[in-house]
């Protein structure tokens, strides 16, 4: 696995019905475009 150097965010508390917050391509866009490099994808809830 290739390392990634940060900055990285969370994705989980950004998530929306709204654009750009509603699709992977748009948050992952937008998180860019503030200088991440990374994301970390929430995928399920612990139970």
């Amino acid at each position: 696995m290739k390392t990634i150097k940060g900055p990285g965010i969370f994705l989980a508390q950004f998530l929306d019905d709204k654009a750009p917050f509603n699709t992977l391509e748009g948050i992952t866009k937008w998180a860019a475009s503030l200088g991440f490099k990374g994301v970390q994808i929430p995928t399920g809830i612990p139970g």
